[in-house]
């Protein structure tokens, strides 16, 4: 070591200069070459050591896909009949389509409906369906499954006819899709719906109660199954026994109590009624049966026209519904609302349950001065008419969100350079491409509802990935943390090493004038 000081020395000392004069000019020329050496040698270790991870997402594949995209959905028609030329049908069709579609808008889903017609049965899948002729009554009947007979008279082109009802029904569709519901809660893979049974106040002398599992099993369930491959309904029930007074106070008239529009929406008693849900997760819907305490039954609900509701029931937008029970002045003690006397009330759920979801009940076809009859399926509550629908119209939303979602977390983790990216992020973003790239025309032809659960894993892994904890927490550490770190350690150090490069820069400075003059 003191061999290297000295060779170090010697380059800075001139030819017959004493090693006296140049000693302190040396040495401190030294102190901060090893100083400096220490940095420079150091700065590639601490580099490496506190580099955050960052998995290489795959950026490029996903700016393939654009907000702006048209997601074409091909609807399949089968007709077999002899009057009817498919090949005519089809173009017949196409021209009604591109005339009547209207321009896309920015806040609009960028969807496209077309028709393919066929010879041949319709295969039982979603998407696919059956039309038939018939000649009597001059009335379109939509069945409960997937068929549809249009009216043909002797003298009526039924190549004509056919084309009219398939674009009536391809068209309407499509402009419903863009529209938003603002009744219907955004789309979950899961629901959790809850069941309440509200007494207000038995000390009144009636003490209720209700044989719900048994009305669930029989009039919910099939509902349930159906629409088991696009959303899971967990449903769970309960009774509340004096559940205190309403935050509104019914109005009175002559023999019965009443409640306007305008009270509806502080109907809820939110801190007397235990309405939590045992899954802090999925949304949660919620159905309530009240019965009013005594001296304020009868309990009506009147419309906006001021008459009595025809189901004495009411829905609270993307919150669940509520029906209110009445009973004769006879009923005392205890009364236990059986599974017959549910039926009406679980009419009425279900069609508010229908509503939360965003099914629509009068698809598939417009009405025409009343020339259009559609068969209610009673059974299972959803047609399968209906329930494609709403397989294309989850399948739409849900591949815009995935879209969207992938879209802004390259935003995020491009503007956030030292945001950690691990690798379970971008196994959740490969996962959602792969299922994007399921989404393709060939798919959504020959299954709408497989289509769409292409489309819900695609939209699930997405927003596992942008709100992952990992991702999130990096959101509030900005650069200025960074620097209140490291400045207490750095500074000390920098503030003696500036100032004796400053003095060796004199030092030199002046040696070099001393040798010119």
């Amino acid at each position: 070591m003191p061999a290297l000081v000295d060779k170090i020395r010697a380059l800075f000392r001139g030819k017959g200069q004493d090693k006296a004069i140049i000693s302190v000019h040396s040495d401190r020329i030294v102190v901060v070459l090893s100083i400096l050496s220490v940095f420079l040698l150091g700065l590639p270790l601490w580099w490496t050591t506190t580099r955050v991870y960052r998995a290489d997402l795959p950026s490029t594949q996903i700016a393939q896909y654009t907000h702006s995209d048209v997601l074409e959905i091909p609807f399949n028609f089968y007709v077999d009949s002899p009057r009817i030329s498919p090949e005519t049908v089809q173009g017949l069709v196409d021209a009604k389509l591109a005339k009547s579609r209207l321009p896309y808008r920015s806040d609009k889903l960028q969807v496209a409906f077309t028709a393919q017609v066929q010879h041949g049965p319709a295969p039982d899948l979603p998407g696919h369906y059956t039309v038939e002729t018939r000649e009597e009554g001059g009335v379109a009947i939509v069945g409960t499954g997937r068929s549809m007979q249009i009216p043909v008279t002797t003298t009526t082109d039924a190549n004509e006819a056919a084309a009219k009802w398939i674009a009536r029904i391809v068209g309407k569709e499509e402009r419903e899709v863009r529209a938003a519901e603002g009744r219907a809660l955004k789309y979950s893979p899961e629901y959790a719906v809850t069941f309440t049974l509200i007494n207000e106040d038995p000390t009144g002398g009636l003490s209720v109660d209700w044989k719900i599992e048994q009305a669930l099993a029989v009039y919910l369930q099939p509902f349930i199954d159906t629409v088991s491959p696009l959303t899971k309904l967990s449903v769970s029930s309960q009774v509340l026994h004096h559940a205190g007074p309403l935050p509104v106070t019914p109005q009175r008239a002559a023999n019965h109590t009443y409640l306007t529009t305008d009270a509806l929406p502080h109907f809820i008693n939110s801190a007397g009624w235990n309405l939590a849900s045992t899954d802090p997760v999925s949304p949660m819907l919620n159905f309530i049966l009240f019965v009013p305490k005594r001296d304020s039954q009868p309990l009506l609900i009147l419309d906006d026209h001021r008459t009595q509701s025809n189901t004495n029931a009411f829905l609270i937008p993307q919150w669940g519904g509520i029906a209110v029970a009445n009973f004769p002045e006879s009923a005392h003690g205890h009364v236990m609302i059986s599974q017959a006397d549910l039926q009406a009330y679980m009419g009425i759920f279900i069609a508010q349950l229908r509503q939360l979801l965003g099914v629509r009940s009068d698809t598939p076809l417009p009405s025409v001065k009343d020339r259009v009859i559609v068969q209610r399926a009673t059974a299972t509550g959803i047609s399968g008419w209906e329930f494609d629908a709403q397989a294309r119209r989850w399948l739409a939303n849900n591949r815009q969100t995935a879209v969207t979602t992938l879209s802004s977390l390259i935003t995020l983790v491009e503007s956030m350079q030292n945001m950690v990216v691990m690798d379970n992020i971008k196994d959740q973003v490969d996962a959602s491409l792969a299922a994007l790239a399921k989404i393709s025309r060939a798919r959504i032809a020959v299954d709408h509802a497989r289509a769409c659960q292409d489309a819900i894993v695609a939209a699930t892994k997405a927003e596992g990935a942008f709100f992952d904890p990992s991702m999130v927490s990096m959101l509030y550490f900005p650069d200025q943390h960074k620097y209140a770190i490291y400045l207490p350690f750095f500074l000390p150090v920098a503030i003696p090493l500036f100032h004796a490069l400053k003095r060796v820069a004199k030092d030199v400075v002046a040696k070099r004038k001393t040798k010119t003059e």
